[in-house]
């Protein structure tokens, strides 16, 4: 119940705050290639081939899927997750797995995100607007409306480094998605699971869910708009440390599916 309390909640906001600007909002409704690009990423599992081995793992991979009641795909937008992996500006031999919601204008004219009103939101309370007016660093370097041209793909944050000329390293300003999340907010520690032992969820007893809300105009002014809801879970919990290699782009033996549409994060059971 507290998880479609706080989504009901955001919308409500969202609603309140077009109401203050005389925006009206205009419902689009998912079409028939929605379901099919959910499908893509819920097909990543664990390879039950893979030993199950006495000890408590000290690390564990979370592998996300995407709910059916998402809209990824109408006759505006289509929506994707995509995974890159790029060099980390700080640590130079090291080399970073990100993911970016990517939007894809589906129409003859453009579209404009506002990402005044886009934002990301977690099952335990958390949220983060992907732009904040009152926010130094947006304000200064990040532009809050988005314009993507006819049949063209924009991300919804990229990933954007400022040279500090009083620092030894680039100043971060602008981050891509991780799908990190609180463990002790949901109740799991040390001893939750074996080396090679999977836990797996439903979309409705899942420890931990993510909403990406995504607000579009097809008007230059925004007097109208539309929503476009993502809702990823964690699905599979599994004993082992990152099981995705970072060289290639495939799944090491651990992982069953495509690499290309699976979202998994890793953290420290200590």
């Amino acid at each position: 119940m507290r998880k479609i309390v706080i989504g009901y909640c955001l919308l409500c906001s969202l609603a309140a705050m077009a109401q203050s600007t005389s925006r009206k909002m205009e419902y689009v409704e998912a079409d028939n290639h929605n379901q099919k690009i959910i499908n893509r990423y819920n097909k990543c599992h664990k390879n039950h081939n893979m030993y199950v081995e006495p000890e408590l793992a000290k690390d564990f991979t979370a592998i996300f899927g995407v709910r059916d009641n998402s809209i990824m795909s109408n006759k505006d937008i289509e929506v994707s997750i995509v995974k890159k992996r790029i060099g980390n500006p700080i640590y130079n031999d090291k080399e970073d797995r990100v993911y970016y919601v990517q939007i894809k204008n589906k129409t003859n004219k453009t579209l404009y995100i506002d990402r005044g009103y886009c934002f990301r939101i977690d099952s335990d309370g958390s949220k983060y607007r992907y732009y904040n007016s009152g926010n130094r660093v947006d304000s200064l370097y990040r532009e809050r409306v988005i314009a993507i041209p006819p049949h063209a793909k924009k991300n919804l944050t990229d990933y954007h480094c400022i040279k500090d000329p009083q620092a030894n390293y680039p100043e971060i300003v602008e981050y891509p998605e991780e799908f990190l999340w609180n463990m002790e907010a949901v109740g799991i520690s040390k001893g939750y699971v074996h080396y090679g032992e999977s836990r797996q969820f439903t979309e409705k007893n899942s420890p931990f869910y993510r909403t990406f809300v995504i607000y579009y105009s097809k008007e230059k002014d925004l007097s109208t708009y539309s929503l476009a809801l993502v809702n990823c879970y964690i699905k599979e919990i599994i004993g082992y440390y990152y099981p995705e290699t970072y060289e290639y782009d495939i799944l090491s033996t651990h992982i069953v599916g495509d690499d290309k549409y699976s979202i998994t994060s890793w953290l420290p059971l200590y």
